[in-house]
């Protein structure tokens, strides 16, 4: 117990900016779930249509929350992933909240689809290694697994920013590091939010942008890819 309010706590402090991002996107909610609804009205049936290969998910090596490095491709391969980047100090509406949002949202729905259930694995790899250490991802990790038939969320980090950067260009995620009027970084940083939809064998099949990231969309295209490949597991293979 006293571990699980260390993890709450200690996830409290560290999304402040995120939650006050949410909170700040109160507002718009309403309009934005009829939008939602709208638009999930108009989705084709999942298994109705092909999601084409865009591009692998390349290999690198990161960290998880225990500080032990692992390849990414145990994250992305043998699941149905939604893989998004992120940074925890994000305070950018339409930025990383959306994602997390998304993420939580597409997660409940998934735990009462069978479907996807067994299927669906998400993962988010931070763009700021110096802040999103894995002390922090444990926390993160701790707070968003745990209750039982919820789809596992992972959180990886980079030893370094260097040790990133090969993975964003490959993945097509440009960064810029904000920069105050003394020259030195404020803490932002910018990048458009992409989620990428990967199936099982490690292919990309769908990227989504701020404009077309909702949870029906990203479950609907999850569906499509569950049902071309029945043997997905969201089961973690030890390497």
């Amino acid at each position: 117990m006293i571990r699980r309010k260390e993890a709450k706590d200690g996830r409290a402090r560290f999304a402040a900016p995120v939650a006050a991002a949410l909170l700040a996107l109160a507002p718009l909610a309403p309009p934005q779930a009829a939008e939602h609804g709208a638009a999930a009205t108009n989705l084709p049936a999942p298994g109705t249509y092909v999601l084409q290969k865009i591009q692998r998910v390349p290999d690198a090596t990161l960290l998880d929350e225990a500080a032990a490095p692992v390849k990414i491709s145990a994250y992305t391969r043998g699941a149905v992933t939604a893989l998004g980047f992120f940074y925890g100090h994000c305070a950018d509406p339409t930025g990383c909240p959306v994602a997390w949002s998304v993420f939580e949202a597409a997660r409940e729905a998934a735990r009462r689809d069978p479907l996807l259930a067994s299927r669906l694995r998400l993962v988010f790899v931070s763009l700021d290694p110096a802040r999103d250490t894995p002390s922090t991802l444990r926390l993160l990790k701790s707070n968003e697994n745990g209750d039982d038939g919820h789809a596992p969320w992972s959180f990886l980090t980079g030893a370094s920013e260097r040790e990133v950067t090969p993975l964003l260009r490959a993945m097509g995620q440009d960064v810029a590091y904000e920069i105050d009027d003394s020259g030195r970084r404020s803490g932002a940083i910018n990048h458009m939010l992409k989620v990428f939809l990967i199936d099982p064998d490690g292919w990309v099949r769908e990227i989504y942008s701020t404009a077309f990231l909702t949870p029906e969309s990203l479950l609907n295209d999850a569906r499509t890819l569950a049902r071309a490949f029945p043997n997905a597991s969201s089961r973690l293979v030890e390497p």
